[in-house]
């Protein structure tokens, strides 16, 4: 069977079981810094900056299902999963991998194509967030659903 991610769970040093999702601390962390960046977005943006996604129903599903869904298989899924088979880029900075680091700087050019530069600079840490979680736990479906969340905040 083809591999379409670029990853190995069973070569992947540390990746973790989903039983200790539940008391995951990194997890934990995550989810209470989204909550924290919501409502900080809440109380900096300006009234109705959401309007023209919350308005459009097929904008929203792009929004909430298929760009988290679509970015995450490129980004983590296929490119960092191929970055992270060289040795160079097993190797970490500050705990993160160089795959992750290059991954989420590809990540933030990318969103340079549609918003302005500070915008698509914002979506570095959430990034990184997100291959962290790719690679310790191994599969694809928590960064995806992160991405969502992260989008919906």
């Amino acid at each position: 069977m083809v591999n379409w991610t670029g990853w190995d769970r069973q070569a992947l040093t540390g990746a973790r079981p989903l039983d200790r999702l539940a008391t995951d601390l990194h997890l934990h962390l995550v989810l209470v810094a989204t909550l924290l960046t919501g409502l900080g977005l809440w109380w900096l943006l300006p009234s109705g900056f959401a309007e023209p996604v919350r308005e459009d129903a097929w904008r929203l599903l792009g929004f909430l299902v298929f760009y988290p869904v679509l970015e995450e298989w490129l980004f983590r899924g296929i490119l960092q999963g191929e970055l992270s088979r060289r040795t160079w880029a097993q190797a970490r900075l500050f705990g993160l991998s160089h795959a992750n680091l290059l991954t989420s700087i590809i990540f933030v050019l990318f969103h340079t194509i549609h918003q302005p530069w500070y915008w698509a600079l914002s979506v570095i840490v959430p990034s990184l967030a997100l291959g962290h979680f790719m690679e310790r736990y191994g599969r694809l479906w928590l960064p995806m659903a992160l991405h969502a969340l992260f989008n919906l905040t």
